[in-house]
Parts: structure tokens; C-alpha cells; sequence
């Protein structure tokens, strides 16, 4: 056999939806999370916008991912009041709250928003809009948000929310050993990580993302470490995936067999700074309810998110 022969072994599928994820980034100026998620804004509109996500959106108990939960409810309610704004606005989550049915997750989650305008009487501009997320005919999530409107700094790419071109999944990939940037390189490194530390593709997300949670006597706590595959299009950790990261913790703090089933989340300031820390503290354990308070703060102490999520303890197996 000729070297000439000899081809490079192909890439991991995980490794290939991290370079799909940073040419569509290139090419339309939106952040990593969703793009490797494979958030599609199908139709984005005041009265009716439609955001899917076309990754895998489940955890391997078969649920809803809690994260890519998060990041498509997140998304898919500021579409909806981009709809009613300039392209060069910023929006930046004031609150969120999100009502969970428990339904299995057996099919690609869509989530469909609305704008109700802004609220009355407040100095700033604050929009409200509300989302339902299904897998296939079955609601998988309920949620509201306000949104701070804001003006875009200087120099931030302004995103194109379009839908996603299942064509380009065959278009050449960047070459990873010649063609990444910097930040493009930190996610793809850390991806190689991820999936040497997870060993099989589901755990792969959480090792991803970042999340290290420890569970404690009263509750747990959790550290994140900020960087280039979490962050937004400022370089703030993204909303969705600030909110994944408080449900992991808050998760840790009880024993395995309870589930989420609500979780209310204040954004406070800026997800900023080398790590974030998360402090979990079950206010609530009950036969069948529990309810968990989880603070996430900047490495100096900043508050960043303050969430109140609400539990039930699942059915036993029949």
C-alpha cells in the first residue's frame, strides 16, 4: 500500500457538529451555543415565530435536556421581539420562567413564541413575550421572559436569524488543524476534551458545556468556566446555557429519582470572569415536592442568576 493510500481516520460526528457549528457562525454571526445546538428561526415574526432546534435536544434519561431546553426557550422568546426591532438591537433577559410537563422527549423540540409588548410604567424598555416548546404533539415546556432592549455595542456582529440549510451539513468543513481562530480553536480543543472525559456521546453535553457540580449536605455547589463555547455574541456566558448551568446544581442537590417540573430565573448582571460559581440550597424536601434555591456569582462574588426551581419525585417504574 502506497502512502498515497493511507487516509486520515474521519472525525467524530460530535467533532464534525463543533466545525459545522463554527463555519455557520462565520457565516451568519450568531453564537456558538445555538449554532451547535442547530437552532433554525424558521419563521420569526411578532404574532408567530417558530424556532427549532436540530440537534439531538435529549438526556439520557430521555427527558428534555435541561440546557438545550434553556437555550431554544430563551432564543425563541427574544425572536419574537426582535421581530418588533432593529436588527442591531441587543436584548439582554431581565426574568424567565419556565413550566415543565415531564413529557418524554422522542422527537426534535420546536418552540413557538409571541411578543405582548413592553412593560407599562418602567424607565427602561422591557418586552415581554411567552413560548411553548414541544417534541413532536407533545408540550415538553411552557415560559414566559422580559427582555431589556438595548443598544448593540460597537463592532458586534449583528446575527442573521434564518432558517437552517439542512444543505450545508455537506459543505467542506474548516480544516481543523489549519484553519480555526483562536476562540474557534479553544471550542474545538475543548470538544476533544470532552469526549475523552465522557467516553460516550451521553455525556458528552455536560462534560462540554463545563458543568462540575458536587453534591453537599445541604445542597450542592457547582463551578463553570467561562470561555468561547458558552459565550454570547458580547462574550457573556449565553442565558440559556447560565440557566442550564443552575439546573445541574440545583439537580445535584437531591438524589437521583426527582425531576424538575418549574424554575423561575432572575438575570442580575453579566455572566463575566474566568468561572462562575453556583450555590444550591434545598429550601424544600417533601414525600413527593421539593424546591431548591441556586445563586450563580462571578469568582468575586457578583451575583449573576438567582433561580428558584421546583421538583417531584418521579414515579417508580412499573
Amino acid at each position: 500500500m502506497s502512502v498515497a493510500d493511507v487516509r486520515p481516520a474521519p472525525l467524530h460526528p460530535i467533532l464534525q457538529r463543533v466545525l459545522r457549528a463554527i463555519r455557520r457562525g462565520r457565516e451568519q454571526g450568531f453564537h456558538f451555543p445555538g449554532n451547535y445546538l442547530g437552532i433554525s428561526f424558521d419563521r420569526v415574526s411578532v404574532e408567530r415565530s417558530i424556532v427549532s432546534l436540530r440537534g439531538d435536544g435529549r438526556a439520557p434519561d430521555g427527558l428534555a435536556d435541561g440546557t438545550a431546553v434553556a437555550v431554544l426557550a430563551d432564543l425563541a422568546l427574544a425572536a419574537s421581539v426582535r421581530a418588533a426591532l432593529p436588527s442591531d438591537t441587543r436584548l439582554a433577559t431581565v426574568n424567565m420562567q419556565l413550566q415543565l410537563t415531564g413529557a418524554p422527549c422522542d422527537a426534535p423540540l420546536q418552540a413557538e413564541s409571541s411578543f405582548h409588548g413592553y412593560l407599562h410604567g418602567a424607565a427602561g424598555r422591557q418586552a415581554i413575550s411567552r413560548v411553548t416548546l414541544r417534541s413532536g404533539d407533545r408540550e415538553i415546556a411552557l415560559g414566559a421572559a422580559t427582555f431589556m432592549v438595548l443598544n448593540l455595542p460597537a463592532g458586534t456582529p449583528i446575527p442573521f436569524l434564518s432558517p437552517a440549510d439542512p444543505r450545508a451539513d455537506d459543505a467542506p468543513l474548516p480544516d481543523p488543524d489549519r484553519d480555526l481562530g483562536k476562540d474557534e480553536r479553544a471550542i474545538y480543543e475543548r470538544a476533544q476534551m470532552a469526549l475523552g472525559d465522557s467516553g460516550a456521546a451521553g455525556d458528552f453535553a455536560q462534560s462540554f458545556w463545563g458543568y462540575r457540580t458536587q453534591p453537599g449536605r445541604d445542597g450542592a455547589t457547582g463551578t463553570l468556566a467561562n470561555g468561547p463555547h458558552i459565550g454570547n455574541r458580547v462574550g457573556h456566558v449565553q442565558g440559556g446555557v447560565l440557566l442550564g448551568f443552575a439546573q445541574a446544581t440545583a439537580r445535584a442537590a437531591l438524589p437521583a429519582g426527582w425531576m424538575a417540573s418549574s424554575m423561575t430565573a432572575s438575570y442580575v448582571s453579566p455572566g463575566e470572569g474566568s468561572e462562575l460559581r453556583a450555590r444550591a440550597e434545598v429550601l424544600h424536601r417533601g414525600r413527593t415536592t421539593g424546591v431548591v434555591r441556586v445563586t450563580v456569582a462571578t469568582e468575586t462574588g457578583r451575583r449573576v442568576l438567582e433561580v428558584l426551581t421546583t421538583h417531584s419525585l418521579g414515579a417508580p417504574a412499573a
